[in-house]
């Protein structure tokens, strides 16, 4: 059930421009499980594509499902919805913060590995190359918490051209973007898995970064304006979800 609704959460974050679908897997506490067992699907061991398997169907299911209700909320209520991620997402680092034993360095990196590329001016070129490329940059911001997919395609300019083939079922731009997609994806897990092995507490205090450093980007201010007390309603909401998640399926 636990991963089934990571995957929801997963999902969802895929609908959401800024949200990381790497901090919903934190948030669920099935990230470290996830990332060993993208990193072994080669090996294809049962437990681990089981794993993949449920997930994917709570992705799948939401992306389907969702997709037109948080479309419309995007539209018309972007304040709200930011806020109630922004809730979400603070309950979840002070959950996280107790889990680890602090390291300022790779605290501070990972708060800016999620900033600075909001900073970055936004390319208007597209390749075949920068295809590839932008593919492997979204799959492997996918994988890592506080860092938006949408936002690295945007950075290397291929956003609006990734939507429109999606639009118009452009197969052959498809294939060679999720050909990028998928080895960025697995690159990343593999780097993630030996981290969490050999440097546990430093990777840790990693992830806490990229998460506080996903409050950035999901800030509600930078989505519009509302009512103030129905903003912090919905960040109240989101933040109570979290403390629900983390007691009862972490």
């Amino acid at each position: 059930m636990r991963l089934f609704f990571a995957g929801i959460l997963i999902g969802i974050a895929n609908l959401i421009p800024g949200v990381s679908g790497g901090t919903m897997a934190v948030i669920a506490g099935v990230y470290e499980k996830l990332i060993s067992a993208i990193s072994n699907v080669l090996k294809f061991k049962k437990q681990d594509l089981k794993i993949l398997i449920i997930v994917g169907l709570g992705v799948l299911v939401s992306i389907f499902s969702l997709s037109k209700f948080f479309e419309y909320s995007l539209q018309n209520f972007p304040f709200y919805m930011y806020s109630f991620f922004f809730g979400l997402i603070f309950a979840s680092i002070l959950f996280l913060k107790r889990e680890v034993k602090l390291n300022i360095v790779p605290l501070i990196l990972g708060i800016l590995l999620v900033i600075i590329p909001n900073f970055i001016p936004h390319s208007s070129n597209s390749s075949i190359l920068k295809i590839v490329i932008a593919g492997f940059a979204g799959g492997a911001a996918m994988v890592v918490p506080g860092l938006s997919g949408s936002l690295m395609l945007l950075l290397l300019g291929v956003y609006e051209y990734i939507i429109s083939a999606i639009s118009n079922l452009n197969i052959g731009i498809l294939l060679i973007f999720g050909i990028g997609v998928l080895l960025g994806i697995y690159a990343v897990s593999l780097v993630m898995k030996i981290a969490f092995e050999r440097y546990e507490n430093f990777s840790k205090n990693l992830i806490l970064g990229l998460v506080i450093g996903s409050l950035y980007p999901i800030y509600p201010g930078f989505h519009g304006s509302g009512n103030m007390i129905f903003g912090l309603f919905s960040a109240i909401l989101g933040y109570f979800l979290s403390y629900m998640l983390s007691r009862y399926m972490i």
